[in-house]
Formats: structure tokens, C-alpha cells, sequence
């Protein structure tokens, strides 16, 4: 979910600070219960090393959960190996609020509605503390984006498409053994490589540079090494 032209609009910066806010808020509270739930537990006879254990490759299941409040959807397939290396890739669409849209120069001419009918998002980078674990991450992350923009105003519709990459970092926090909360936030350089971004003329600005910020959950489950 994007957060851009914080630097043009005085809304869409309180939109922003509201979003890091609830971020930093959840991860506060969320923290303690997790390591609550993932305290390790001495080893027995029986029992593998807990450590051994937290530190093999695992497999998510992950979602962009403010996508689902947005009008949308958000799947994401994320692989963390044992050293820490990870690789995600995820689709979705999402109804972009108003508040990305009122920061446009020409917004109060053309009340501009924008959708992401479709978003594909491939992040490679690396877990700190390694799968299965609370703890910061850092990735460089690749998006295409196919937005769909209208206005009634001017009468119109134009569909253009997207292109981003930058870097991304956010912290996992386990609730459990396999449940997680990932807080994130990127910043990319973007480009328009096809379509149209106007509509009889009228033009919509697309930023160059754009900073984001969502909240991921996901479900990991752990493979044993070979």
C-alpha cells in the first residue's frame, strides 16, 4: 500500500504518521506477549535443540492485511533459507484512499479514483536472527503495478502501468510458533512504461520517488534440514 506525496499534502502527511504510529504501536504491544509464547524451552533427551531447531529453512504464507480493508487482496509466498537469505513474491489488488490521490495537482479538477487491478511484488534480502524467529529484516524489493485511474469530472478512464524497485525493512514478531506479524516499510524509484497517466488532457502525476509502509502476516512452518 503506497503513501506518497507526503511532501505536497498536509492530509496525506498525517495519513502517514498515522500509519508509522499504528505500526510502531503494534509491534510495542505485540513484542512482549511474543516472546512470551517463544521462550525456548530446555532440551531433553527427546527433544531436539531448540536453537538447532528455530534455525532451519521454513516456508510462509503471507498477506498484506490492509489490502482487505482497501477493497483488495494480498498473497504472498515467502522461503527463508537456514543462513538467512529469503525470497518472497506476492500478487494483490487494492483501491487506493483518497488521500493518495488529493495530493495531485489536478485533483480538485478531476477528483481522481485509482485501483491497482493487479500488483506483483518479488523481494530477495536477508533475516538477521535467521526462519522461524523474532527479528529484523532488510531486502531489496521489485514491483509491476496496473492501476486503473478515472475521473467523473473529466468524463474519462485511462489504465497505465507501473514499474518500482528499491529497498524494504521490517521486523518479524512471532505470536506462537508459526503465526507472525511483519510491520514493513519501503522506498522506491518508480516509472511508467506503458499507457496513458491523463485523461482528455488532464494530467496525473506519478512520484518519482515513493515511500510505503503496510503491516504483513503470515504463517510459517519449518522444514527440517536434510
Amino acid at each position: 500500500m503506497s503513501i506518497s506525496r507526503s511532501q505536497r499534502c498536509p492530509v496525506i502527511r498525517v495519513s502517514i504518521d498515522f500509519v508509522a504510529a499504528l505500526t510502531l504501536a503494534l509491534t510495542i504491544c505485540v513484542v512482549p506477549f511474543a516472546s512470551a509464547q517463544t521462550a525456548p524451552v530446555q532440551p531433553t533427551t527427546n527433544q531436539p535443540n531448540p536453537v538447532e531447531r528455530s534455525e532451519r529453512t521454513s516456508l510462509a504464507a503471507e498477506a498484506d492485511i490492509l489490502s482487505f480493508f482497501i477493497g483488495g487482496y494480498s498473497g504472498i509466498v515467502n522461503l527463508s533459507l537456514r543462513n538467512g537469505f529469503q525470497v518472497a513474491f506476492g500478487s494483490g489488488r487494492y483501491d487506493h484512499p483518497s488521500f493518495l490521490v488529493e495530493g495531485d495537482p489536478n485533483f480538485e479538477l478531476a477528483q481522481w479514483k485509482a485501483t491497482s487491478t493487479s500488483v506483483q511484488i518479488f523481494r530477495m534480502g536477508y533475516r538477521f536472527k535467521g526462519p522461524m524467529r523474532n527479528g529484523p529484516a532488510l531486502a531489496g524489493i521489485l514491483f509491476n503495478q496496473h492501476l486503473r485511474l478515472r475521473s467523473e469530472p473529466l468524463n474519462g478512464q485511462t489504465r497505465f502501468r507501473q514499474i518500482g524497485v528499491g529497498v524494504s525493512g521490517g521486523y518479524y514478531v512471532h505470536v506462537g510458533r508459526h503465526f507472525y506479524v511483519y510491520p514493513t516499510g519501503a522506498f522506491t524509484r518508480n516509472a511508467v512504461y506503458s499507457g496513458e497517466t491523463s485523461i482528455r488532457g488532464t494530467n496525473f502525476e506519478v512520484s518519482k520517488y515513493e515511500p510505503n509502509a503496510s503491516v504483513h502476516v503470515g504463517w510459517e512452518w519449518g522444514m527440517s534440514p536434510n
